[in-house]
């Protein structure tokens, strides 16, 4: 059975709605001011370190491949990447020598709670990041936008989030802007104008791919 959260909780993502449109605005005006030089000179790696972004999957090979995926969750094809394609991953070879980050480049509102919850406790990201993605069919046909908060609140719940830590995390306009900041940046330095977007040990492949070919990539980049 699915734990809803407090309506103190719901209410408090009114305070993340103000500020995914004010940031909303500040993402389109920076995107406005993109220079083009920057990705050239400022490495994937310095990205991920300056951000203190750790992978979801890490490799203990001596030979790996860095996979970032730019992705919001209410993107279909984002969706269809995590329940298909990197199953499919999982079950090749290559897969023991991936690491794969995903930076949240949320579409709206819905992806935006999503991001907050699934940022709120780094225990919980990985199995969020997989309840939201394998229950999509279900939020995303809710009746209404207070059911699907709910319902992405309750994943969160679920893998043992409080309810006191998701209504912190929930009201912290500071972390909510940090988020935010990670989306205008990737336009900004990497080009994602799209999700999902990956960079493949920086090189930028667009859209949901079928597995043959992110293994055609990865074996390309191991091999160098």
């Amino acid at each position: 059975m699915i734990r809803r959260p407090p309506r103190s909780t719901l209410s408090s993502s009114s305070a993340a709605s103000d500020v995914y449109k004010r940031q909303s605005l500040f993402f389109v005006v920076g995107a406005l001011f993109v220079n083009p030089a920057i990705s050239k000179d400022y490495e994937y790696k310095q990205y991920l370190q300056d951000n203190n972004i750790k992978p979801l999957i890490k490799s203990y090979e001596e030979n790996s491949v860095d996979i970032i995926e730019f992705s919001s969750f209410s993107c279909s094809h984002c969706a269809a990447f995590h329940n298909e394609t990197l199953q499919e991953l999982k079950e090749r070879d290559v897969y023991k020598n991936i690491n794969f980050y995903i930076i949240d480049n949320p579409l709206n509102q819905a992806a935006f709670n999503a991001t907050i919850v699934a940022n709120c406790n780094e225990g919980i990201r990985s199995s969020y990041v997989d309840s939201v993605y394998e229950n999509y069919d279900v939020w995303t046909k809710a009746s209404s936008g207070e059911e699907i908060i709910e319902l992405l609140n309750s994943y969160g719940l679920q893998h043992g989030l409080g309810d006191e830590e998701l209504q912190s995390c929930l009201k912290d306009e500071n972390s909510h802007n940090e988020l935010l900041s990670l989306q205008v940046d990737a336009q900004n330095i990497f080009g994602v104008e799209s999700t999902p977007t990956f960079l493949i040990n920086g090189e930028k492949v667009q859209g949901n791919r079928p597995a043959s070919e992110f293994i055609k990539i990865i074996n390309k980049k191991l091999n160098n």
